[in-house]
């Protein structure tokens, strides 16, 4: 059996070396787990080796050094498989009862506290111990099996109630356990005189490792190659709650060459110019620190260091009883982030201006739509030619001047209004041409019939624009539309509205619409002199115009007489 032993050793410590190179987790219950089988084995060897009684004893208790402490580190290692997390307390405890164990093995040779007769016998050659079992034996067995008893509970919990489980690996694992167990029981029942626990061992190593392996590369959390990988885009400084400078990663100081020049322990004496802003956040944060215990965390200024772009993040470090040891700056790469949003931004602002370019392209077709339809409706009007264009006009001068005025209109608004004034007379295309065409004064029955132009064409503002333009704007030309013929005393038609029941667009509107009707030459009229347009139109504030706006119109008459020396009335 001596060979057998030496592949045995030989074979686990291959299986050792072989876990410590392709694990990804450095999980350090798995890796001593594997040590302590490991020393298990060579326990066996060194006694089948041994010629006295002394030698038996010691490796003796190498080999218990293994099988009193592999049924706890199994077990965690079904836990860690199953995703499931024993708390430090609750290992503290368990390792504490193992030890007691181990404890009472390294009774062996002083009292009869775990052996009360142990005697050195060969069997073909190979020592082995023969020995009766003393009071505190038990705790072996009772330990191996309670361990895997809860290895069983755990495997079938997480198996049945939880889903993100490498249920195949987990019975691998249980199965091996499961094994090994039920060969120490037959070997206590059969008296065997060959002991074969270290070729048991290599069976458990071999069964267990595959699914260990497999949860460890596939532990997202956890797995060191895409943790390595995303770290060297990270960048951590960490400095003592005095701003010492106390280390940094290599991708920091890749970054900051100068830091690898400046002790540990002391200031950084000429921090680099993107740090200043920085150290000083560290500094306020510090402070904060102190008057809050537990863990802190914020955001600091982004970092521009050559062309890249980096995310600081200040971690607050505590020791003892929570109080802040210091911090650790971390600076993440985020070029790639913020360079898209760069490209986004660009995209979006010439998107906004083609958007906006667009929109003034349908606008302008708008208006030139509703300017032709007015345009259209002058021509029927033989009394009235061009005066669609010139109202308009004198309602942007009027307009601009209330801008400047203490009257607190808003452009938006006065833009609407200016947008308006080629409609106010839409609705004469509702008018019979025999009304409309006459040549002279009308008849009170002609001009009743007139007058119905203005409700007229507010239904038609209404009906063109409410689809197809904003409801403020279709507001302020209906409006202008229906009351431009409203007076300040209750007069005007088709009404009799008065005062501030009157629309502000429409008591501007009456203005230019009049204005333009005394000095522009008509069939029934000649053309009133500026002076004597201006006069009634003072004279009518009150009782026709809005007193207040009056005088903002009479105030743009160089304005206007300059206008209408440039156009044909």
């Amino acid at each position: 059996m001596i060979p057998v032993y030496f592949i045995c050793v030989a074979v686990s410590i291959a299986m050792c070396f072989w876990y410590f190179l392709v694990d990804v987790r450095r999980g350090i219950i798995q890796n001593i787990m594997l040590l302590v089988m490991t020393l298990a084995n060579i326990g066996y060897l060194s006694l089948a080796l041994q010629t006295d009684v002394s030698g038996a004893i010691i490796s003796c208790k190498i080999y218990y050094l293994g099988a009193c402490f592999l049924p706890l580190l199994y077990f965690l290692t079904v836990c860690g498989v199953c995703n499931i997390r024993v708390r430090v307390p609750v290992i503290t405890v368990l390792t504490i009862i193992q030890m007691f164990v181990f404890f009472a093995v390294c009774t062996i040779g002083y009292n009869n506290l775990f052996y009360t007769d142990v005697d050195l016998v060969f069997i073909n050659g190979v020592c082995t111990l023969a020995r009766q079992y003393g009071p505190l034996h038990f705790l072996h067995p009772l330990t191996m099996y309670a361990y895997l008893a809860a290895s069983l509970f755990v495997a079938l919990y997480a198996c049945f109630r939880m889903k993100n489980v490498y249920k195949s690996g987990i019975v691998a694992l249980v199965i091996c356990e499961v094994l090994t167990s039920s060969y120490y029981l037959i070997d206590k029942l059969l008296f065997q005189t060959c002991d074969l626990t270290p070729i048991v061992y290599i069976v458990l190593m071999a069964g267990a490792l595959v699914p260990i392996y497999k949860s460890d590369v596939f532990a997202v959390v956890e797995n060191e190659d895409v943790i390595d990988e995303q770290l060297e885009k990270v960048g951590f400084i960490s400095f003592d709650k005095r701003m010492r400078y106390m280390g940094a990663n290599e991708c920091a100081l890749n970054l900051f060459e100068s830091l690898g020049d400046t002790p540990l322990g002391k200031k950084i004496a000429s921090p680099p110019g993107e740090l200043v802003l920085v150290l000083q956040d560290i500094e306020a944060f510090l402070e904060e620190c102190e008057e809050i215990r537990g863990h802190q965390h914020r955001n600091s200024a982004n970092l521009k260091i050559g062309l890249k772009t980096f995310e600081t993040e200040i971690h607050s470090l505590l020791s003892f009883h929570k109080h802040t040891a210091g911090v650790t700056l971390e600076l993440r790469d985020v070029t790639d982030h913020v360079r898209v949003l760069e490209l986004t931004e660009k995209y979006n602002e010439k998107l906004n201006q083609e958007v906006e370019l667009k929109t003034e392209k349908i606008r302008s077709m708008q208006e030139k739509t509703i300017l032709g339809m007015s345009q259209m409706v002058e021509s029927r009007d033989l009394s009235t030619g061009g005066h669609i264009k010139r109202t308009s006009d004198v309602v942007r001068i009027f307009a601009q001047k209330l801008l400047r005025t203490g009257f607190g209109l808003d452009r938006q608004f006065l833009r609407l209004v200016i947008r308006s004034a080629p409609m106010h007379d839409l609705g004469k295309i509702g008018v019979d041409d025999a009304v409309l065409r006459k040549q002279g004064r009308f008849t009170d029955e002609e001009y009743a019939i007139m007058k119905k132009h203005a409700e007229i064409g507010s239904g038609m503002v209404r009906q063109v624009l409410t689809d197809l333009e904003e409801p403020e704007f279709v507001a302020v030309a209906d409006n202008v539309a229906h009351y431009h013929h409203e007076k300040v005393n209750g007069t005007g038609y088709p009404c009799g509205l008065k005062g501030d029941e009157i629309p502000f667009e429409a008591r501007i509107m009456a203005l230019a619409d009049v204005f333009d009707a005394l000095v522009s030459k008509r069939c029934y009229k000649d053309a009133f002199s500026y002076d004597e347009a201006f006069a009634i139109i003072e004279k009518d504030a009150g009782s026709h115009f809005d007193p207040e706006l009056v005088p903002v119109f009479l105030s743009c008459r160089d304005e206007l007489e300059k206008y209408y020396n440039s156009v044909e009335n």
